[in-house]
C-alpha cells in the first residue's frame, strides 16, 4: 500500500509543475494556433486565466472559433462559424 500511494505521490508531483504553468500571452497563442495550422488569426480574448477564445481560419479556409488552453496552448474546441 505504501508503494500505491508513493506512486500517486510521484505522479502528482509531476503534473503539479504543469498545471501551475505561467499563461501564454497573445502573441504566444497566435504563434502556437499558427504552428498547428489556423491561418488569418483576426482576434484573440483572454476569457480567464486558463482559456482564450480565438478567431481565425482552419486549413480549408473556413472562419472558426477557437478555444485555447492558456497554460498549454492545446486547442481545446474548435467551432466553424457560418
Amino acid at each position: 500500500m505504501l508503494l500505491a500511494f508513493g506512486a500517486a505521490t510521484a505522479g502528482a508531483q509531476t503534473a503539479a509543475p504543469a498545471a501551475m504553468a505561467a499563461p501564454m500571452n497573445f502573441q504566444q497563442v497566435v504563434e502556437r494556433v499558427v504552428a498547428k495550422g489556423y491561418s488569418d488569426v483576426r482576434e484573440v480574448e483572454r476569457k480567464s486565466e486558463k482559456l482564450y477564445e480565438v478567431s481565425a481560419r482552419d486549413g480549408q479556409g473556413r472562419r472558426v472559433e477557437l478555444y485555447v488552453d492558456a497554460r498549454s496552448g492545446e486547442v481545446l474546441r474548435e467551432e466553424v462559424k457560418r
